[in-house]
């Protein structure tokens, strides 16, 4: 009787969100590797490659709505081709896509293999010196004015960091309700994280932000301190 040929391997692989120097070695073996890079944006990842030397095809990625969704890739995944996956940058799935692949990949149960590295989200927390124990990270903020509001409301009544991202163009809408909403909180601001004119900015509370907001262009994440009981000292136990 013929063996049967094992499934390939899904890779889910972060990219740098700035600085090139932040691809792993492992990452750069497995781009070698794979029959084919599934990625968000061809000519971005392209261009990512370029700069590595990687000659790995690409294919571009989009949300499928019909009934069997990606099933030429899932079919090259189960005659045994091993894939990678990306965004334009960070890792994939934290708020970027490739959330609906890797579900679809796993309910064909193809071996999903996670690659980590960049990550605006512990980025941000890596030198925010609070405790982050718990985070309660809500990816980028909704579009509409007014699910936005729900949402930070909702994350008013925690009792911990609260981390988002926000697109540049909606920050005039997000201080009035940070400041409405969390007046007396900490806020850390990273910037451009990773790249060049990388800023990571602390404010005391909204009402500094407000006053001298960091400049409006790049990529934001912010932190919002909102533990409701301030420790003093080591506040993390698990601190080395």
């Amino acid at each position: 009787m013929a063996h049967k040929r094992e499934k390939g391997s899904l890779y889910v692989v972060a990219t740098p969100i700035g600085n090139l120097g932040d691809i792993t070695l492992r990452a750069l073996e497995i781009f070698k590797e794979v029959d084919l890079v599934l990625c968000e944006s061809a000519k971005e990842t392209r261009s990512l490659f370029s700069k590595l030397e990687i000659v790995t095809p690409v294919l571009a990625l989009y949300k499928d709505s019909s009934e069997s969704p990606y099933a030429n890739v899932l079919e090259q995944l189960m005659s045994g081709k091993s894939m990678a996956l990306v965004s334009d940058a960070g890792t994939p799935g934290v708020s970027d896509p490739g959330s609906q692949m890797v579900r679809t990949a796993r309910e064909k149960g193809i071996r999903i293999v996670p690659v980590p590295g960049a990550s605006a989200l512990t980025a941000l927390l890596s030198v925010s010196g609070f405790q982050v124990n718990p985070t309660y990270f809500l990816g980028f903020l909704s579009e509409k004015p007014s699910k936005k509001r729900r949402e930070l409301e909702r994350a008013s009544e925690i009792d911990g960091l609260v981390v988002f991202y926000e697109s540049v163009h909606k920050l005039p809408r997000l201080y009035p309700m940070l400041e409405e909403l969390f007046p007396e909180t900490e806020v850390l601001v990273g910037r451009e994280l990773t790249k060049t004119f990388e800023e990571v900015l602390y404010y005391a509370n909204p009402r500094e932000l407000a006053k001298e907001p960091p400049n409006a262009k790049g990529e934001f994440v912010f932190l919002l301190n909102h533990r409701k009981k301030t420790l003093k000292g080591n506040s993390d136990s698990s601190d080395m």
